[in-house]
């Protein structure tokens, strides 16, 4: 009846590196466990810096939009890829261009603001679609025509053709979640950390910049009541560190690096659960087409025709994640199972010849954590050998994704390769959306504008007929490869431990989505 969920593309990275010490006392066997008191302390990948659906920056903040906001539908926990019902107790898709819902009545908002209703449906999903709000995730109701009120409860969702990833990628997830109308309209519809009203099982209590944001039981839900009085989402971008906290009891749950996964296997502690789950994200290196010396496609050509992906993945994965041969995850329908232009150094050297390039020296940016520096000097080892020297930049977090953005300043111009991570639903569109005409100076980080790719892209996006569908993003992702500007690498896996005590709510691909569910064995 229904499947997919959606994770949001996104730049999931460390920053530091710690060493195997973490590892090992975490295997010691002498874990505390912080979840006492009814209160649940979770690994986030980063500080919240906005709680707007249409706004947000990514499933760090997600995370707890889950817990204090309400959708028509939620994404389910589990092994497979649905949803069920959530402030909707009814919702027909019998005409795929008319969606009817009824909601559930008695739904309160926080701080006085009343019941929600269908004003608050057609006011959320309105200001992402409607273009001038100018919304972050607008292409998740591109199609939208309007939010039909009926009554206070019903409305219809009336779109302009019908549309594939509604229910895969829009309504079950961050584009979904509902906004008080009243609220946001008194506080001229601008929405950074404080979200001024909620209706989920949880709503903040807290917020301590840069050290947890506090997440409490929220009084006025009539659904089933949350195991926890409290979950605390704690910032920390090093998972070395992160498992240091975990070893030491600071906290309950964390994601781990791989690189401690052989080492925690090994140890086999009764007191660690860890799961590993392929991911959906895709890690390429990409190739700014505009700057200076990477205008020719024949040095791009040579670029990626001197990467041996598989040996770059094992060095960096320990066999604990596959490789990539596009932006779409091996469990996506478009996933693609070669590649055009595989590792060939005698093809490379070519290129390079007739390019006339010697000499060539390429600055390669990426996150400072330890998988990625890995990645990168495999990568810088592996080009040497073809006659490009590559000079290896690790940066903060931070400023590693603000110099790609036209609107942070003109560092984008010196960008030259970098390593980036985006994480997809499934469903092949946002796995290709991000790279289009549109996106240059925003998310299409390697500046290269196609047209022809733009209205293929959009083709497979709309398209009805799943095989048609998945042959078109197929197709996309050739044309991605074709100009050179892309290097794919791996999917990744994600990788979170926990005390064997606690019941970890999961999405299949091993994101820490659905708060509503975590309880203690």
């Amino acid at each position: 009846m229904n499947e997919f969920q959606l994770n949001r593309r996104q730049i999931l990275v460390g920053a530091s590196v710690l060493g195997a010490g973490a590892v090992a006392a975490m295997s010691s066997g002498r874990l505390a466990f912080a979840a006492q008191g009814k209160i649940l302390r979770v690994q986030n990948d980063k500080d919240i810096s906005v709680i707007d659906p249409a706004n947000r920056s990514g499933w760090w903040e997600e995370t707890a939009m889950f817990a204090i906001f309400q959708g028509l539908i939620q994404y389910k926990s589990g092994t497979e890829w649905e949803w069920r019902l959530d402030a909707a107790e009814e919702l027909d898709a019998t005409d795929p261009v008319a969606i009817k819902f009824r909601l559930k009545k008695g739904l309160q908002w926080t701080n006085g603001f009343g019941e929600l209703t269908s004003a608050d449906v057609k006011f959320s999903y309105e200001r992402i679609g409607d273009p001038k709000y100018n919304a972050g995730y607008q292409t998740d109701w591109a199609p939208l025509k309007e939010v039909e009120i009926i009554d206070k409860y019903s409305g219809i969702i009336r779109l302009t053709k019908p549309f594939p990833p509604l229910f895969r990628s829009t309504l079950p997830h961050g584009s979904g979640l509902i906004v008080c109308k009243a609220a946001l309209e008194k506080n001229n519809n601008t929405m950074t950390t404080d979200p001024f009203a909620t209706s989920g099982p949880y709503k903040i209590g807290q917020w301590l910049p840069r050290e947890k944001l506090i997440l409490v039981r929220n009084e006025l839900w009539a659904g089933d009541k949350p195991y926890f009085d409290e979950i605390h989402l704690v910032p920390i971008t090093d998972l070395k560190t992160a498992e240091i906290g975990f070893q030491s009891g600071d906290l309950d749950v964390t994601k781990v690096s791989m690189s401690s996964i052989p080492q925690m296997k090994a140890a086999a502690d009764p007191n660690v659960q860890m799961r590993a789950l392929p991911a959906l994200k895709y890690i390429w290196m990409g190739i700014n087409v505009e700057h200076p010396k990477l205008k020719d496609l024949k040095i791009r050509r040579a670029i990626q025709q001197g990467v041996d992906v598989p040996t770059v993945i094992q060095a960096a994965y320990f066999g604990e994640a596959a490789v990539a041969y596009g932006t779409v995850p091996p469990s996506v329908p478009g996933h693609r199972s070669k590649n055009i232009y595989p590792f060939d150094p005698a093809a490379s050297k070519k290129l390079l010849a007739e390019a006339g390039a010697t000499n060539l020296k390429i600055r390669l940016d990426l996150p400072a954590d330890t998988d990625r520096i890995t990645m990168a000097q495999v990568i810088q080892s592996q080009l040497k050998e073809v006659g490009i020297e590559i000079e290896v930049n690790p940066m903060d977090r931070g400023a590693f994704e603000e110099q790609f953005m036209e609107s942070h300043g003109d560092a984008w111009k010196d960008t030259q390769m970098f390593i980036v991570e985006f994480s997809t639903p499934p469903d092949a569109s946002w796995a290709t959306t991000w790279l289009t005409c549109s996106q240059v100076g925003s998310w299409n980080w390697q500046r290269l504008c196609d047209k022809d790719y733009d209205a293929i892209n959009d083709k497979a996006t709309y398209e009805l007929d799943d095989k048609q569908r998945t042959a078109d993003f197929i197709k996309a992702q050739d044309m991605l490869e074709e100009s050179g500007a892309y290097v794919f690498l791996t999917h990744g896996s994600n990788v979170w431990v926990n005390h064997p005590s606690l019941n970890a709510a999961l999405s299949p691909d091993g994101q820490w989505l659905i708060l509503r569910d975590v309880a203690a064995a």
